[in-house]
């Protein structure tokens, strides 16, 4: 026993909270990574006043890092919604540097409580809810668009005034605050809301490829599975210029279509000859898990593209054949098995796990579930590591 101890790995222990005179200090020091650490590492005082003001003027920081590390302090320094790092981050909302203005919005969204909780409705909150509105005619476009969020984040849902600022944001010079104003009315809209894709529809059209893909990203998440109009929507965003809005109106228009749409389905697998190879894959993704395994249109409209004369669409078929082709599908193995010998070597790979994985599949129909991870919050990756997994990883590299 003590020899498997000794050769399975050790489990670190848990470094000690840092003097929080230490950390106070740190707070102000000349150089950036200390800073940053420092209020980062004050939000682990809870409730503390010292800590909580120290943390509210790393909102203020000259660095980014700092405010960021500041923001995620604030959320753990106190309870959602605690009045005292609520009223230190929103004397900071009108601040004359933009930068803290931004940290300050965004980090009411994240210590503030959703519509309905007990500390909402209380006059501080309504002193928040002031400062957010009016933030939104700010002259700085990184500050409109925090107060967008921000603004969207708290309100109720189908909150008519929320909506129509979202609304008024539509038409900012500025294409992210147009951007966030669509995720903003997604939020915020019911489902199926066909006055709300109508809003958001002309958009598609925006000379910023960021808006163009958040429309149709907003229209898959407003619309009911089936709505004819949104998939005309999507369809027509399948056809963009640029790849990054292919991609998400190909994911969209998995979303929205319905397995029997076979007109959704061969434009999804028209995708498939994309020249770009992430719609290609959103194309692979989508069909498979619209239509699940065994489904014959979905098959035959991918052999019928093996002969490609793009080895990235060759490619992309034989990859989505691996997910709904059945073992009894004898003519499709034996056109799988050709591309063995493809030009290609990637297409010959992908041949051969597609000929495994297709002789393992029983002949039924069946729903096929993603093996991709979640990836919707992209944003916030890695916003939660902790120093401590951060200096952990780093054991072993010198």
């Amino acid at each position: 026993a003590a020899g498997q101890e000794e050769g399975g790995k050790k489990k670190k222990a848990k470094a000690p909270l840092r003097p929080k005179e230490e950390l106070l200090r740190d707070a102000k020091h000349h150089d950036v990574p200390v800073r940053r650490k420092a209020v980062k590492e004050l939000g682990k005082y809870k409730d503390d006043p010292e800590a909580i003001q120290a943390i509210a003027v790393g909102l203020g920081d000259e660095d980014v890092a700092v405010q960021l590390a500041a923001q995620y302090a604030m959320g753990k320094v106190a309870d959602k919604g605690d009045e005292r790092t609520v009223r230190a981050t929103l004397e900071r909302t009108s601040s004359k540097c933009e930068w803290t203005r931004i940290a300050a919005l965004s980090t009411l969204a994240d210590i503030t409580a959703n519509f309905g909780h007990a500390t909402r409705g209380s006059v501080l909150d309504l002193e928040v809810d002031v400062a957010v509105r009016a933030r939104l005619e700010d002259e700085d476009w990184g500050v409109r668009r925090a107060a967008i969020d921000t603004l969207a984040q708290r309100a109720e849902h189908n909150c008519a005034e929320a909506i129509a600022a979202a609304r008024r944001l539509l038409e900012d010079q500025m294409g992210t605050v147009r951007e966030s104003a669509i995720k903003a009315i997604a939020k915020l809209v019911p489902r199926g809301s066909r006055e709300a894709i109508d809003w958001i529809a002309p958009r598609l059209d925006d000379w910023h490829e960021s808006v163009r893909r958040a429309a149709v990203v907003a229209i898959a998440k407003i619309a009911e599975r089936g709505d004819q109009h949104a998939i005309e929507l999507e369809k027509t965003a399948c056809d963009d210029r640029s790849w990054i809005v292919r991609k998400a109106a190909t994911d969209s228009l998995a979303k929205t279509a319905t397995m029997n749409d076979l007109s959704s389905l061969r434009k999804l697998s028209k995708m498939l000859e994309d020249f770009d190879p992430l719609p290609r894959m959103a194309a692979i993704y989508g069909i498979a898990e619209l239509v699940g395994v065994g489904h014959r249109k979905a098959i035959r409209l991918a052999v019928a593209r093996l002969d490609h004369r793009d080895p990235g669409t060759r490619q992309a078929c034989v990859q989505l054949l691996e997910k709904i082709a059945t073992s009894d599908l004898a003519e499709v193995v034996g056109k799988v098995k050709e591309r063995m010998d493809d030009e290609d070597e990637h297409v010959r790979d992908s041949a051969f796990y597609a000929l495994e994985a297709i002789k393992k599949t029983p002949p039924d129909r069946c729903r096929w579930i993603s093996d991709l991870p979640d990836l919707g919050d992209l944003d916030r990756l890695g916003f939660e590591s902790s120093d401590d997994e951060e200096d952990e990883n780093k054991q072993g590299l010198w």
